[in-house]
């Protein structure tokens, strides 16, 4: 009788493999409403009605299997995950969000009344899938059809921002704006975030919402009243500079909207033409603030200006800037090239300027967002610098990717502590900590090793990722011509994909014969870079461990 009711009592806790698909029931329910989101668009733009299936099947398809997960824990009294287990359910979790994602677009061509004209702007599952991991991943790389005049521009424009925003700021803050630490704060941490800005994790997930939609809202009216934008542009641009993404509303980005204006073709609801220097300025603030870690926006709120000005990431960022806006200034004044008439030109000083700070902005807080030269017009020297910011990247806790600054931090105060203890009296005891989000506090050798550790195991992806697309690149172009991928712009390419930044040299397209085969290295190095490698590891390792039933914990 004892052990029938320890069975019992057993069956109302749910546990193992039942409480994670039962957690991933709730993501489902949530990535299903993001995907319904865009049909907001219809009240702006009815007369892309014909466009609704393409959100609402999956859209209402994944709420439905989300609730049918759900009831595998209904009821039941929530066991803690075990060890790995949260990696298992951040992989399961992102990869449903990337696979729902995708639908839409592979049915953007299913417009009512059916067309069968129409069924070209339909994207493939290749391309497809490659641009919700862009979006979800706020890369910002893209294989996007553009073109006002195409089937529900406005609702797919916006979905893509939408990713973005979500991807950005991510897939488990969402939810855990809803939910306790009990049940949120190990998945909280395992993609990606380390810091809580107040004691219980569900307001601090609500806190950091308000703060990017505050931005988001701020970048919106500086974009439209100031800068020149419409509205529509204004608050897609808004969305991705602060989700550090780097999607546009016009396939030549920004510099396309300015070029229009210049030549009378664009106004806003006002009657302005876009502003330039208003509009870089609006975009290096947004890409700043969705760069810099979560609590650090709470110590500005707060008065508290000087954390900010002693924490070590803002240190860092700032020291970067000033060795290397000079260096891109310069690279860019010298190396940059136009073509006209047939003839390269150069880039006048002021020019130069305003594109070397731009590039480096974008590059570094991981945006992706292009200035008025085009990404394989600025010269090695740049493309070579850019590449460099991008996989140091932003702040920890924040909307952008690559290693992260704190973790660059750590490693290279880390060498030069062990170059001055073996220099230094044996008798001498010095200090190794940081001044990091408001206290000084001692790095330990665990924190340390697991920075060098990652930074080591970012180069092998990198590395590994840049041969796979060189190696790709070897079968010519799709047109059968001879063209090659040379190794600075795989490498460029793969550290944009890896870092989620989107800024690209020409490799992510469907000119070369292996395209597909490239663009899917593309989305493999999207993926880790936005759950830093690691999380994909140890769910693999919990996985297999299990297959095998060996014990984990």
């Amino acid at each position: 009788m004892q052990a029938l009711r320890r069975g019992i009592h057993k069956d109302k806790i749910a546990r193992g493999y039942a409480l994670i698909f039962g957690y991933l029931g709730l993501f489902l329910v949530v990535i299903g409403v993001i995907t319904l989101l865009p049909l907001i668009m219809l009240i702006f733009y009815p007369s892309e009605w014909g466009s609704f299936l393409s959100f609402l099947i999956p859209g209402i398809s994944s709420i439905v299997v989300g609730f049918c997960l759900m009831l595998l824990t209904m009821g039941k009294e929530r066991a803690q995950l075990g060890k790995f287990q949260d990696s298992i359910l951040l992989i399961l979790i992102w990869l449903s969000a990337i696979m729902i994602g995708a639908v839409p677009f592979m049915l953007r061509g299913f417009v009512i009344p059916f067309n069968s004209e129409n069924l070209k702007y339909s994207m493939s599952f290749s391309d497809s899938v490659f641009e919700s991991t862009s979006g979800y991943s706020s890369s910002g790389l893209t294989l996007f059809n553009f073109g006002e005049d195409l089937p529900g521009y406005h609702l797919f424009t916006f979905y893509r921002s939408l990713l973005l925003l979500f991807g950005g700021i991510g897939l488990v803050l969402i939810v855990t704006s809803a939910i306790s630490d009990r049940y949120g704060l190990k998945l909280y941490t395992s993609e990606g975030h380390n810091d809580k800005l107040m004691p219980n994790l569900a307001k601090s997930a609500r806190l950091i919402l308000a703060i990017y939609l505050g931005y988001i809202i701020l970048g919106t009216f500086s974009y439209w009243i100031l800068g020149g934008l419409t509205l529509f542009d204004a608050l897609n641009h808004a969305i991705a500079a602060v989700a550090t993404g780097g999607f546009s509303t016009k396939e030549g980005g920004l510099p396309e909207i300015i070029a229009a204006g210049q030549a009378g073709n664009y106004t806003n609801e006002f009657g302005m033409v876009p502003h330039s220097i208003v509009i870089n300025i609006t975009s290096v603030i947004l890409m700043i603030l969705g760069a810099t870690n979560f609590l650090l926006h709470l110590f500005l709120f707060k008065g508290k200006i000087k954390h900010i000005i002693k924490d070590v990431e803002i240190r860092f960022f700032a020291l970067m800037s000033m060795i290397m806006v000079p260096l891109f200034i310069i690279s860019v004044w010298k190396g940059a090239r136009y073509e006209f008439a047939g003839a390269p030109i150069g880039v006048r000083f002021f020019d130069a300027v305003n594109d070397g700070i731009f590039y480096y902005i974008s590059a570094i807080t991981t945006t992706g967002f292009t200035s008025t030269i085009p990404m394989p017009n600025l010269g090695t020297a740049t493309i070579l610098l850019a590449t460099l910011m991008m996989c140091i990247g932003g702040g920890m806790g924040s909307t952008a990717g690559a290693m992260k600054q704190y973790r660059v931090v750590l490693a290279s105060k880390s060498l030069f502590w062990a170059i001055r203890d073996s220099v230094s009296n044996k008798r001498m005891i010095y200090p190794h900590d940081v001044y990091r989000l408001g206290e000084r506090r001692d790095a330990s050798f665990a924190e340390t090793h697991e920075a060098q550790g990652y930074i080591l195991l970012y180069v092998i992806v990198l590395i590994s990722g840049t041969f796979l697309i060189t190696f790709l690149g070897l079968f010519g172009m799709a047109d059968g011509s001879a063209g090659i991928i040379h190794i600075s712009d795989a490498l460029f390419e793969f550290a944009s994909a890896l870092s989620g930044t989107g800024l690209s040299v020409g490799v992510t397209s469907h000119a070369y014969f292996a395209s597909t085969a490239i663009n899917w290295v593309l989305v493999v190095g999207m993926f880790l870079g936005r759950l830093e490698i690691m999380a994909v590891y140890f769910a693999f390792y919990r996985i297999i461990r299990d297959i095998f039933r060996k014990e984990t914990d």
